[in-house]
């Protein structure tokens, strides 16, 4: 049983590296290391075209709101994606000490074949819901490219290369030059595709990292918390608890780290998916008439939004709570009757005062309450909107 489930993290933390690569936000050092720093450049400015392109298409559908609207939510994820592989870049040399550290401190604790239990507990649920990410996230796309990529193959079997389809990104217009009717068609629906995975990939892959990182974290204290709780006899106690300031030490600069490189990212996402799904609701009351195509598009759009701002807030209580739970452990423990020195003493009160170890995105804490927030607003928003409207229709 544990060689299954250290089997299933070790694919979880293939998986995540495998996405990290792919969108260009990788930052250990390998043998390619040269050839990922400049994948990296070329995902930066292969993003840069994106927002060029969705921002084309809003300027030149600018009288049609509800179509501006899918185009102002393409174009904030495309900044997003902008965001993230640049956060990762700048960052590099701190998230290559912070991944060092924190994946040690595991690592360390995973060698212990009693702890692997207690190390696995949570294992499930974190690789189940970033693969239902990447599911959902891959859906939407066969969903939204399939219709061109099926006619194109249909005509290859009869050795035609029809191009009577529009292009589903930039439906032909977008683009700052005429697409000539021939096999550069085909390339333009390719290039589009690129993109639109590419920063799709880039949204599941560091959301997801980003609770792979709090298992870690997560993991790591709960070892450590079960460490002073349930002392063996064989082994003093003064020595766990020095072991266990110096590790908490040691997390508490990754926490810093991860709050450092994912505080934007997470208040991005809070400010923007919040607007979206006000928009999108807005669009959908909106509808004269409801087609399978808007509603099923829309709602899965809005199934994505509010997926990811869930992971990051649900992801941050689960770090929050690890906090607390290490906490009560130095607090029910037995360090005031320990032969401790006066600095190890110190350094427990110190532990004991502080917050839970919480990530914060300027000033909200990732939590739970922060998803609340936000689906607050956006019923808030709804209700203003339809007492707006019924105002109106009185009025006229």
């Amino acid at each position: 049983m544990i060689h299954k489930q250290l089997k299933a993290y070790r694919t979880y933390q293939q998986f995540l590296q495998n996405l990290l690569t792919l969108c260009g936000c990788w930052y250990m050092p390998t043998k390619s290391s040269k050839f990922t720093y400049y994948w990296s450049v070329c995902t930066f400015l292969a993003m840069i075209l994106y927002t060029i392109l969705s921002l084309h298409m809003c300027y030149i559908l600018r009288h049609n709101l509800k179509v501006v609207m899918k185009f102002v939510g393409v174009t904030i994820s495309a900044l997003g994606a902008i965001l993230k592989v640049v956060t990762f870049m700048i960052n590099r040399n701190s998230l290559i000490n912070y991944h060092r550290t924190l994946n040690n401190l595991f690592e360390e604790e995973l060698k212990n074949e009693k702890m692997q239990t207690i190390i696995f507990s949570s294992l499930r649920t974190m690789y189940t819901l970033a693969y239902i990410y990447f599911a959902v996230v891959v859906g939407m796309i066969f969903a939204y490219f399939g219709s061109p990529y099926i006619f194109v193959i249909r005509n290859l079997f009869y050795f035609h290369l029809y191009t009577n389809y529009t292009l589903p990104l930039s439906r032909g217009l977008g683009w700052f030059w005429p697409i000539p009717d021939n096999f550069l068609y085909h390339l333009h629906l390719f290039c589009e595709t690129g993109l639109v995975i590419l920063s799709s990939m880039m949204a599941c892959g560091v959301d997801s990292a980003f609770g792979f990182y709090v298992y870690q974290f997560y993991s790591t204290m709960h070892v450590m918390t079960f460490a002073l709780t349930n002392p063996l006899s064989t082994e003093k106690f003064s020595d766990i608890l020095r072991t266990c300031v110096l590790k908490h030490q040691k997390l508490l600069q990754c926490r810093n780290t991860l709050e450092h490189v994912y505080g934007p990212i997470v208040f991005w996402h809070i400010v923007t998916n919040a607007m979206l799904l006000c928009a999108l609701m807005y669009d959908l009351t909106s509808l004269s008439e409801f087609t399978f195509y808007d509603v099923s598009s829309s709602l899965g759009y809005a199934m994505v939004k509010l997926l990811q701002t869930f992971i990051y807030a649900w992801y941050g209580t689960f770090l929050t709570n690890a906090g607390e739970d290490f906490c009560k452990g130095i607090y029910f423990g037995k360090w005031p009757n320990s032969s401790l020195d006066r600095h190890v003493r110190t350094n427990v009160i110190l532990i004991m005062m502080q917050k839970p170890m919480t990530v914060y995105a300027f000033f909200s804490p990732v939590n739970v309450m922060m998803f609340t927030k936000v689906r607050i607003s956006i019923s808030t928003i709804s209700s203003i909107e339809k007492s707006i409207r019924t105002d109106c229709s009185h009025f006229v």
